[in-house]
């Protein structure tokens, strides 16, 4: 395009400038939605992906089946699978367990407790961890060396070299032999501290023996370009060769499939993990924002065609070709569309550190990256041909006697593809308001539905002492004793309980058909303090010894093992105690409503986490009379309280950062259409101005005129419902489907969009319709 074609394109940007305004503001609304959430779909996709050796990279699972053909998936596996794993197959060249343990550091004159993760040697290589001192093959020659990162060397030692510094601990000093850059955050690994697998060495924790129950996430690399399929057929027996009685399996997940595949996939693994659904759902927005963005400059062009009808009619009759004029509006859509863009990079940056505490990510641009800059005239390109590419190719096909005959002011630009255009986007839209509403609605089901245990107003903590110390007690009474403190009891969260087992027996247990229960150890004032419901027998009694041996099950659970009359039946567990059944609890929800409720084995047990039923007017006060409490008690750890009804808020995070993203997004998208709308009443008006005029002189109400005007709009948003409603009932059904326990798809939310839609069209061209029915007619006719 030469010098001229660009004075042309900006004196008629300048010329008709609130077209140019609205083409460039509904693009670069556009563009900024887009961009923003290609940053989050980037992240979520590059997880993993920056190891060196990624595509050899993978995780070991464990699958263990049951019986009665129930499959259960853990992340974690045996810690002796991984070395033994390397040893047998050469397949392998190295392996790196990862356990999480819990470790307490002396700074200063305070103890903290901090979660360290024990690795095996070749972690550092196979994870390309990146030393700032230390020597990577020397780091672990003793059991209690220990490598930190950056951070963590300048919170315990500020400014000083941290190499060759001890930490005390309980009894023994740990020495910094390295410290390490931390790994990015788009990696589902994390640490702050590592130490040696070799440190857990010790009695009770033989994790290379075949039969210690320690478990770690196992990870294994094979040898460069080997398949992955062989290798998984080759390991699937493996545990079975090596253990007996064992009925698991293995299989291998590669590195780059950890984040995005595993989400409630597999039992006890990290949190954190994405959704590969949420990213192709973003992925869908952008492409109809864009395309939203893209129809309202077609519309608008083609629209506009009247007023540029003589212009090509002139430039035709001197000589002007097809081609030239093509390159000339497509010339002008790439510009509109770079100065759209350069705007929308504007509006990203100041957006990004909102947008970051909305998806919890720490984003950012990175100018220095070649992609970004390809992704940049990508999208330019893109977005000004799909845009201009329509109004190129009609206003260029023009026939100039046509021009000078006024054929083109009777269809301009094709009103019927227009028409399409317009009940394409308010269809886009319309589906991202119903998907907003759907979510919101679930979320709400959620976050209100009687869970068969009450939440409310419990907070938790842990008392470093083995689960069995008689201090226990004692720190429990003393907290029973603040009359603003209803109940306390030891035990497990009910929130998330996640792995079952198999194995149990009763009488009249059919062969063959095995049930896998949770389990959950409590103590006798488990029901009371969340106000569980029973159905029939008992709970555990302190004035009856022999509930050491007993347990309570759900009626989930008597229905599983067909048990008319549950109380006083015995179950044997997997390794041959005998459990006397007393009581049989009211179904309540022990995993987040993804999953239905299943069957619950509750045994009278030891644990070192205490939960407080608190009175709702002080619980500041009461957290900390807690406190208080828990320092006489002498723990050498600060309170680490926490709130059950964080824990089950936690558990709908990503439901909840999708319906925020949702309903912003669709109100941009919303937006979008509504620029184009006006734009395209403003020149609809225009063109019938004279109509207008005519109508009023023969006697028309400026109320007929202003329906005459909007009722056309009314129909198009009309037709958009109708064609959306299926499309969002089909996707919303399918996206409810990942619920055990779920909303219904109510009428209410469809008639409710379709208010909205109606209304919102209709603040958007009522101003201009009204203005126009309105008009003296002498001023209509007197138009041009």
């Amino acid at each position: 395009m030469n010098e001229i074609y660009f004075k042309i394109a900006f004196r008629n940007i300048k010329r008709y400038s609130v077209h140019s305004f609205l083409n460039i503001s509904g693009m670069a609304i556009g563009l900024t939605c887009a961009m923003l959430i290609l940053l989050w779909v980037q992240d979520e996709w590059s997880y993993d992906r920056h190891f060196e050796h990624a595509d050899d990279l993978y995780r070991v699972i464990e699958k263990q089946n049951s019986p009665g053909g129930e499959v259960t998936l853990f992340a974690p596996t045996l810690s002796a699978v991984a070395p033994a794993l390397k040893n047998e197959y050469p397949e392998i060249i190295r392996y790196s367990r990862i356990i999480h343990t819990p470790l307490t550091l002396k700074k200063r004159d305070e103890f903290i407790e901090e979660t360290v993760v024990a690795v095996d040697k070749d972690f550092f290589k196979m994870f390309n961890i990146s030393f700032v001192r230390g020597d990577i093959n020397t780091v672990f020659n003793d059991p209690h060396n220990i490598v930190i990162t950056e951070e963590t060397a300048h919170k315990y030692f500020g400014n000083d070299d941290a190499l060759g510094k001890t930490l005390p601990s309980r009894g023994f000093l740990v020495t910094v032999t390295g410290v390490v850059k931390p790994l990015p955050l788009n990696s589902h690994i994390r640490f702050d501290f590592l130490i040696s697998t070799d440190f857990l060495v010790v009695p009770g924790a033989r994790i290379n023996d075949w039969e210690d129950r320690g478990r770690s996430y196992s990870y294994v690399e094979l040898v460069k370009g080997t398949d992955s399929k062989i290798v998984d057929k080759k390991i699937q027996n493996f545990i079975k060769k090596h253990k007996k009685g064992s009925d698991a399996e293995i299989l291998l997940q590669n590195i780059k499939k950890i984040h995005l595949y595993s989400s409630r996939k597999y039992s006890y693994d990290v949190s954190g993990h994405g959704d590969i659904t949420y990213v192709a759902i973003m992925g869908l927005i952008v492409f109809f924002i864009l395309l939203i963005a893209c129809i309202n400059f077609m519309n608008l062009s083609t629209a506009q065609s009247v007023q540029r009808a003589r212009e090509i009619g002139v430039r035709k009759v001197a000589g002007a070709n097809k081609r030239k004029i093509i390159v000339q509006f497509l010339g002008e859509s790439l510009l509109i569309v770079f100065v759209a863009t350069v705007i929308a990079m504007i509006l990203v940056e100041l957006l990004l550190p909102d947008y970051n505490t909305l998806v919890g990510k720490e984003l950012e641009v990175d100018y220095h990256r070649v992609g970004l800059y390809t992704g940049l005239i990508t999208i330019v390109l893109f977005c000004g041909l799909l845009a201009g590419s329509y109004p190129a190719f009609y206003l260029s096909s023009l026939n100039p006697s046509d021009i000078i005959k006024g054929v083109i002011n009777k269809d301009p630009g094709n009103s019927k593809f227009r028409r399409a255009l317009v009940i394409f986007q308010f269809t886009m839209s319309v589906v991202l308001i119903v998907c907003t509403l759907v979510i919101g609605n679930q979320l709400n089901y959620m976050q209100n539905k009687k869970l068969g245990y009450n939440k409310d107003n419990i907070g938790y903590f842990m008392f470093p002492i083995r689960p069995g110390d008689p201090k226990l007690e004692s720190l429990k009474k003393e907290l029973c004793n603040n009359p603003d403190i209803l109940s306390v009891t030891k035990g497990y969260s009910p929130v998330n309980l996640e792995a079952t087992s198999g194995g149990y027996n009763w009488e009249g247990k059919k062969a063959g058909d095995d049930v896998l229960f949770h389990r959950l150890d409590a103590d006798e004032d488990y029901a009371k303090t969340f106000q569980l419901e029973l159905k029939d027998g008992r709970f555990f009694s302190a004035e009856f010894p022999a509930d050491n041996t007993a347990a309570v099950i759900n009626e989930k659970a008597a229905e599983a093992m067909d048990l008319k009359n549950p109380v006083g039946e015995v179950l044997t567990t997997p390794r041959g105690a005998k459990l006397t059944i007393i009581g049989v609890l009211k179904d309540f929800h022990i995993q987040s409503l993804h999953y239905k409720i299943e069957p619950l084995i509750m045994k009278k047990g030891e644990s070192n986490n205490l939960f407080v039923k608190m009175k709702p007017d002080h619980i500041p006060a009461t957290v900390e009379s807690i406190n208080k409490t828990f320092k006489s008690f002498n723990p050498g750890l600060p309170l680490d309280f926490h709130f059950l009804d964080d824990d089950f808020d936690n558990l709908y995070r990503t439901e909840q950062r999708m319906s925020k993203i949702f309903g912003y997004f669709s109100l941009l998208a919303i937006i979008i259409s509504c620029l184009g709308l006006i734009g395209l009443s403003l020149f609809m008006t225009e063109l019938r101005t004279k109509e207008i005029g005519i109508r009023k002189v023969n006697g028309a109400k400026s109320l007929e005129i202003f329906s005459l005007l909007s009722k056309e709009y009314v129909f198009w948003v009309l037709i958009s419902i109708l064609i959306a409603s299926p499309v969002a009932w089909y996707a919303m059904h399918r996206w409810l489907e990942n619920f055990a326990y779920r909303t219904e798809l109510s009428w209410w939310i469809f008639a409710l969009t379709g208010l909205l839609a109606l209304g919102i069209a209709l603040l958007t061209v009522s101003w201009q319709s009204w203005k126009a029915a309105t008009r003296n007619p002498v001023e209509a006719l007197r138009y041009e």
